[in-house]
């Protein structure tokens, strides 16, 4: 059973509303946080298996929040393709799309 401890924090911390006493991550019994990464981010590390999906937007130990933000960093440029492919298949899609508005019109 998790020991969770919740407290409410100022919204200027860039942290997201509360503490545990259990990383969602490693699942290692220490003080975590609830950290912020992008939609992206999130789904690059679950892509690269770097975290499982249950611990997506949960608390996050120091240790995984840094090991998780390194890793970003060190593969920005795998991020920037996954980015890049995705808003081409979006605007594939959308110019599909139109055309074939435009075809039925």
């Amino acid at each position: 059973m998790k020991n969770t401890v919740s407290k409410t924090m100022p919204s200027n911390t860039g942290f997201n509303a509360f503490f545990t006493n259990c990383c969602s991550a490693c699942e290692g019994h220490v003080k975590s946080v609830r950290r912020e990464f992008s939609d992206q981010a999130w789904s690059a590390l679950v892509a690269w298996k770097e975290v499982q999906s249950t611990a997506v937007d949960s608390p996050l130990c120091n240790d995984c929040y840094f090991n998780f933000r390194d890793v970003l960093i060190e593969r920005a440029d795998e991020m920037k393709l996954m980015t890049a492919n995705v808003a081409a298949k979006v605007a594939s899609a959308s110019l599909a799309l139109m055309n074939g508005k435009v075809a039925r019109a």
